[in-house]
C-alpha cells in the first residue's frame, strides 16, 4: 500500500505538465486517459498500479483546468443574470471583486470571481453583499512579455479569468461582512497614523494603499516579504495564541493541565488571524500546514519536517489544481523547502542552540533564506537586493515580537482607548524601522542569468556538503570559473525589432549586439507608465544598452513613458519632430548610420510644437536588405502625400502599421505603394475604438501583408541575418502555454 507521502509525491509530479503545455487535450482524450488509468489499476504489479495512480490524478488536474476554460468560454458568450457575492472592493479604481454564485437558476462550481467596473462614485458596495447583476463579462487578457508579471496566468490561478461590467443590478443583501464591518471599526483607529497603509497591510492583508515609495524601499532592502500576510505571520498567530493558552494554564491546578487546550489556542487564533487578514493564498497554506502538524500531534503520528511539507503541497494541489501556476505558491514552498535543507545540511552547532544566541541563529537563518533564495529572487524579479541580510537582521525581530503582536493584540482588545494606544505603539515600531531602512545604501542588484547563478549556488553548496571541495579545491575552482566563461551570452547576429506589448499605445526596439534604439515609450496610465513598467525592466532583462529615443509625436500612448525612461537614463538623447530645442532633429531629410544600419526620416515635411497624428515622424531602416518603415499614428492625408513624396520609392519588407489599424489610416494607395511583407499592429484586446477595424486587416491581407499584433499575440520580436527575416511571437512561439491562449471572442473587443 502507498503511504501517504509517497501519493502526495505522486500528486506534485502529476500537476507539473500544467506548468508547460501548450494546449490542453480535448475531453475526448481525457476520458480515454481515465479509462487508461482504470485499467493500470487493475494490475497486481506495483509500478504499474503507481503509474495508473499517477495517470489518474494527472486527469484530475487537466480536467480542472479545462473547466476554467470552458467557464470563460461559456460565461462570456452574452450577456448574462448572475447572482454574486461581493469578495473586495477597490473604490478608489471603481472597481469590485465578486464570487459567482449562479449563472441564471445554475449554481457555479468550482467557485469562480470576476473583476467588475461600475461608473457612480455615489454607489457604495463593501464585502458581503449579494447582488442581482446582470454582468456582460469577458476573459482576462493580459499584456505578455519576455519576463514580465505573467497576469494572465495569475488571474488563472486565483480563479478570477473574468473581468467585466454591470449593465443592471439589484441588491438581494446589502448587509456588509463581520470582517469588513471589524475592518472599518479599526481603520476609524488609525486614520491619523503615518504608516497606516503598512499597518493595513499586516493586519488585514490590504496592500492596496502602499505607496510607490514605500514598495521601492521595500524591494530594495529585500524586505516586501515581511508586508505581505505570509506563513511567519501566521506562525506568531499561533505561537502568540499558544503563549496565551499557556498563560491561562500557569493559573490551573495540574490535573487540568494538558498539551491539547494550546495546540487548540494555537490554532484558533491562527484561524481568526486568516480570516482577518483576507484569507488569501499565503496564509491559507500556512494554515493548513498548521492544521495537520496539529493534527498529527494530537493522533500521536510522529512525521518529520519533510513529510508535513510533502503532504501540505500534495493536499493543496489535489485540492485546487490551478495552485500550481502561482508564483506565491512556488515561493511559499520552495522557500520552506530551503530552510529545510539549510536547518538539516548546514545546523549551527549544538552549542548555538541556546536562547543567548537567539540573535547568532537568526544570522544563521538569514544567510541561509540569502543564498539558497537567491537563484529564484533572479528569476522572478530580476535582481537580488546586497542589503537584505542587514536589512532582515533589523526587519525581522521589530515585524516578528514587537509589530505583529502588537497588532494582534490592538485587533483583540475590546476597549477603543486601549486599543488606539497599542495601534500607536505599533505605528511606531514602523516608523523607527522605515527610518532605519532609509539609511541604507540602495542595495538592489540586477542580474538576469537565474539558471547560472542556480548552478553556481545550489551546485555548490552540494558540493561543499558532500566535501567534495575538500579533496579536490583546485578542480572545483575551475569547473565553477570554467562555467562562468562558458555561460557568457552570444551576441546576435544581424539586428534584431522588437514590438512590446504596452497594451493601446507603441513602442518599439531595434537593437543590434548590446545596443538598442527605442521608437516611442509606451502609454502613461493612472499610476503608471509603460516605461517603468514595461520598457525599463525589458531593456534590463536583455542586457541592452540604450543609445536613442525616437518620439513619433506628442500623445500619450506613444510618449507617455519618456519621463521614466529619462529619469532611468538622464543624458539618453531624444529625438522628434516636436520644435523641441532640446530635442534631435526629426523631419524629411535627416538620415544616419548606426552601425549596420541606416535611418532615414521620410516625414513630416516641418517640425511643428502640437504632435499630432499626422505630425507622426516616419522613419525607413534598413541593411541594404531588409528595409522597416516606422509610422507612429500618421493617418490617410499624411499618406498620400508621403507616396507622391515618395513616388516609387516606398518598398518596404516591414510595416509599423499606422495609427493601430484605425480605419482613418492605411489607405489602399499606400498599401500599394509599400509591397511589403510584414505587417506589425501594436494594440490592445479590448481597446474603446475596437482596433484594429476588421476592413484594414483584410485590406493587408489581401495586399500580400502577413499580419501580427500585439493583442493577439503579445511582444512580436524579428529576427534579421543577412536579407532573411524570421518572426517569432510570444503567445505562440516564444512561449506557447495553454494558459496564454486567447480566451473568449476571437477578433472582438468589445
Amino acid at each position: 500500500m502507498l503511504t501517504w507521502t509517497a501519493l502526495a509525491r505522486i500528486t506534485i509530479i502529476a500537476a507539473l505538465p500544467l506548468l508547460v503545455l501548450p494546449q490542453l487535450p480535448a475531453t475526448g482524450i481525457l476520458l480515454a486517459l481515465f479509462c487508461a488509468a482504470a485499467v493500470l489499476l487493475q494490475f497486481r504489479i506495483q509500478p504499474i498500479r503507481i503509474a495508473g495512480i499517477a495517470l489518474l490524478l494527472l486527469v484530475w488536474m487537466l480536467h480542472d483546468a479545462r473547466l476554467i476554460v470552458d467557464d470563460i468560454e461559456k460565461l462570456t458568450i452574452k450577456p448574462q443574470q448572475f447572482y454574486v457575492l461581493v469578495d473586495e472592493v477597490r473604490q478608489e479604481n471603481k472597481q469590485i471583486k465578486v464570487r459567482l454564485l449562479k449563472e441564471g437558476d445554475h449554481f457555479i462550481f468550482p467557485p469562480r470571481f470576476a473583476w467588475l467596473s461600475f461608473d457612480s462614485d455615489s454607489q457604495k458596495y463593501c464585502p458581503g453583499q449579494r447582488w442581482s447583476m446582470q454582468l456582460r463579462l469577458r476573459a482576462v487578457h493580459a499584456r505578455l512579455n519576455e519576463g514580465e508579471f505573467d497576469n494572465q496566468r495569475f488571474a488563472l490561478a486565483n480563479h478570477t479569468p473574468l473581468q467585466g461590467r454591470i449593465i443592471k443590478q439589484d441588491a438581494e443583501s446589502s448587509a456588509c461582512s463581520w470582517r469588513w464591518q471589524f475592518i472599518k471599526h479599526h481603520e476609524a483607529q488609525i486614520g491619523f497614523l503615518s504608516q497606516q497603509a503598512t499597518l493595513k497591510a499586516l493586519a488585514f492583508g490590504i496592500r492596496n494603499d502602499l505607496s510607490k515609495t514605500t514598495r521601492q524601499l521595500l524591494r530594495d532592502t529585500g524586505t516586501a516579504h515581511l508586508m505581505a500576510i505570509s506563513g511567519m505571520h501566521i506562525a506568531l498567530a499561533g505561537g502568540v495564541g499558544w503563549l496565551l493558552a499557556r498563560g491561562i494554564q500557569f493559573l490551573l491546578p495540574a490535573h487540568r493541565i494538558g498539551y491539547l487546550f494550546p495546540l487548540i489556542a494555537s490554532w484558533i487564533l491562527a484561524a481568526t488571524y486568516t480570516c482577518l487578514s483576507g484569507g488569501h493564498a499565503p496564509a491559507q497554506r500556512a494554515l493548513l500546514a498548521l492544521t495537520i502538524w496539529i493534527a498529527t500531534r494530537i493522533a500521536g503520528a510522529q512525521l518529520n519536517g519533510w513529510q508535513i511539507w510533502t503532504l501540505c503541497i500534495g493536499l493543496l494541489l489535489i485540492t485546487d489544481p490551478l495552485t500550481v501556476l502561482s508564483e506565491s505558491f512556488w515561493l511559499s514552498a520552495l522557500a520552506v523547502g530551503m530552510l529545510l535543507i539549510w536547518y538539516h545540511w548546514f545546523p549551527l552547532p549544538v552549542r548555538f542552540h541556546q536562547r543567548r544566541w537567539l540573535l547568532l541563529q537568526l544570522l544563521h537563518l538569514q544567510i541561509g533564506m540569502m543564498i539558497l533564495m537567491a537563484p529564484l529572487q533572479v528569476t522572478l524579479f530580476n535582481g537580488i537586493s546586497v542589503t537584505a541580510l542587514v536589512a532582515n537582521l533589523i526587519a525581522v525581530p521589530v515585524i516578528s515580537f514587537i509589530t505583529v503582536p502588537l497588532i494582534l493584540l490592538a485587533m483583540m482588545l475590546p476597549f477603543s482607548s486601549a486599543s488606539v494606544l497599542i495601534w500607536w505603539c505599533a505605528d511606531s515600531t514602523l516608523r523607527g524601522l522605515v527610518y532605519v531602512l532609509t539609511l541604507l545604501p540602495t542595495g538592489w542588484w540586477p542580474l538576469h542569468n537565474a539558471l547560472l547563478l542556480a548552478l553556481l549556488v545550489w551546485g555548490g553548496l552540494i558540493i561543499w556538503r558532500a566535501q567534495i571541495f575538500f579533496s579536490a579545491p583546485l578542480s572545483c575552482c575551475a569547473i565553477a570559473i570554467a562555467m562562468l566563461l562558458s555561460r557568457q551570452e552570444k551576441i546576435e547576429q544581424g539586428w534584431r525589432i522588437d514590438m512590446l506589448d504596452v497594451g493601446h499605445g507603441l513602442s518599439i526596439v531595434i537593437s543590434q549586439g548590446r545596443e538598442a534604439i527605442l521608437y516611442d515609450t509606451g502609454p502613461r496610465w493612472k499610476t503608471d507608465d509603460a516605461g517603468g513598467r514595461v520598457v525599463i525592466p525589458w531593456l534590463e532583462r536583455k542586457q541592452l544598452q540604450l543609445q536613442q529615443i525616437i518620439l513619433s509625436h506628442k500623445h500619450l500612448d506613444h510618449s507617455g513613458g519618456l519621463e521614466s525612461i529619462k529619469q532611468r537614463w538622464p543624458q539618453i538623447q531624444v529625438r522628434s519632430a516636436l520644435n523641441n530645442v532640446e530635442h534631435l532633429s526629426c523631419i524629411r531629410g535627416t538620415q544616419w548610420q548606426w552601425k549596420q544600419l541606416h535611418f532615414q526620416v521620410l516625414w513630416p515635411i516641418n517640425a511643428s510644437a502640437s504632435g499630432n497624428n499626422n505630425d507622426s515622424c516616419v522613419i525607413s531602416v534598413d541593411d541594404g536588405k531588409v528595409r522597416l518603415l516606422l509610422t507612429g499614428d500618421i493617418e490617410a492625408i499624411a499618406e498620400r502625400q508621403l507616396v507622391a513624396l515618395e513616388k516609387h520609392n516606398l518598398n518596404v519588407d516591414i510595416v509599423q502599421v499606422p495609427h493601430h489599424g484605425s480605419r482613418t489610416s492605411s489607405s489602399s494607395l499606400f498599401l500599394r505603394s509599400l509591397n511589403g511583407h510584414a505587417a506589425l499592429a501594436s494594440v490592445a484586446r479590448y481597446n474603446a475604438w475596437r482596433m484594429p477595424a476588421k476592413s484594414v486587416l483584410e485590406n493587408y491581407q489581401k495586399t500580400g501583408f502577413n499580419w501580427f499584433d500585439t493583442g493577439q499575440s503579445g511582444q512580436i520580436s524579428l529576427f534579421i541575418n543577412n536579407g532573411e527575416m524570421r518572426v517569432a511571437t510570444l503567445r505562440e512561439q516564444l512561449m506557447p502555454r495553454w494558459y496564454h491562449q486567447w480566451f473568449g471572442v476571437k477578433r472582438e473587443s468589445r
